[in-house]
């Protein structure tokens, strides 16, 4: 899976019904890779995790991921890949996460 940060993508459920979400990073949880999205019309911090399926080379395929312990799971590897960077923005506006 390669996209752009904030590359706006269209999912497509099996009614055709679409929805806009922006894509915003990517990570791996126990050997499979999951994509961080939000939604375009978003008024709140709403974050959708799915897990990538590549079951056709035409289009990626999505699968919506309800298991707390794996959603939980994807948003501490991509806090931890964050980590870094985070710290060094507190450290230079003086804030403590």
């Amino acid at each position: 899976m390669d996209y752009d940060v904030n590359k706006v993508v269209v999912l497509s459920d099996d009614l055709g019904n679409e929805t806009e979400i922006e894509y915003i990073d990517s990570g791996t949880f126990e050997g499979k890779e999951y994509a961080l999205f939000m939604p375009l019309e978003n008024d709140d911090d709403e974050v959708i995790i799915m897990q990538y399926d590549n079951v056709s080379k035409d289009y990626d395929s999505f699968i919506p991921v309800s298991d707390r312990r794996i959603l939980e799971g994807v948003y501490e590897t991509l806090r931890q890949k964050y980590a870094p960077a985070l710290a060094e923005l507190d450290e230079q506006t003086g804030e403590e996460q």
